[in-house]
């Protein structure tokens, strides 16, 4: 019970705080849930693994960034500049997760065992799963910086019309700095967070080569360090991508709807 109880008092604090864009938040979530849960059973019957999970990531980009801006030409540029970080992305996935060997169930998950009526076989390529995982966690970083740069792009297009494209581009480039440096944060706190039981198990169990080599540490350090490239990657990819489309159109306002 508390945790609907807590699921509740966040959906009213995100209503008071941001109003209609705070339902649209919630909305957008309640679809990207149900698109992965999709994504997993396709999975489960047997589609590649890779595959269905980047589609997954293309329609879960386009629920939350049109549904949330109604299709205004933040929208139109965050997803192209997801899409294209993804695409660029793709070699490095396949290469890490292939070469790193990590993998599959860790040797620490005791809980999935035979012994407790689990099996290990679950008839899946496993390289396909850790590169779907890796995927997702890109995902959401990407998502992140894109609609941070781009919107910054856009008010600081809209409250300096007079403003060349060059100094535009340039002072985009700058508000992605200071979003990338925070991103990289969060991105290492959140793996600190999720994992300092079993850091403090390793130190308490494990000989310190041991950690160090560990199939559970080196998947998710290579999951952190996907991310953090791929946030690394969007900065310049939004700012330069928002320049272009906002100079497209302040030449041809006609062709354009309203860009929010």
């Amino acid at each position: 019970m508390s945790m609907f109880f807590l699921a509740g008092i966040l959906i009213l604090l995100i209503f008071l705080s941001c109003g209609d864009k705070g339902v649209r938040s919630i909305v957008s979530t309640a679809l990207s849930l149900l698109i992965m849960l999709a994504a997993i059973f396709l999975i489960y019957r047997g589609l590649p693994p890779a595959a269905v999970t980047l589609g997954a990531c293309a329609l879960i980009t386009g629920a939350i960034l049109y549904y949330q801006n109604e299709h205004g030409t933040m929208a139109r540029t965050a997803f192209c500049s997801v899409m294209l970080v993804l695409v660029i992305m793709i070699p490095l996935v396949f290469l890490l997760a292939r070469q790193a060997g990590a993998y599959g169930f860790n040797p620490e998950e005791y809980e999935i065992t035979d012994s407790n009526g689990y099996t290990r076989n679950v008839d899946l390529n496993m390289l396909q799963i850790q590169i779907s995982v890796m995927f997702i966690a890109l995902l959401g970083t990407s998502i992140d910086s894109a609609v941070a740069v781009i919107s910054s792009t856009g008010e600081l297009r809209a409250a300096n019309p007079s403003m060349g494209w060059e100094p535009l581009l340039r002072s985009s480039m700058n508000v992605g700095k200071s979003i990338l440096a925070t991103s990289i944060h969060t991105i290492f706190y959140v793996y600190i967070a999720e994992y300092m039981t079993l850091i403090i198990q390793y130190l308490t169990d494990y000989p310190l080569r041991y950690v160090l080599n560990s199939q559970s540490l080196a998947g998710e350090l290579i999951s952190v360090s996907v991310s953090g490239i791929g946030c690394c990657l969007t900065v310049p990819v939004s700012a330069v991508l928002s320049v272009f489309f906002l100079k497209r159109e302040a030449a041809n306002p006609e062709k354009n709807g309203r860009h929010v």
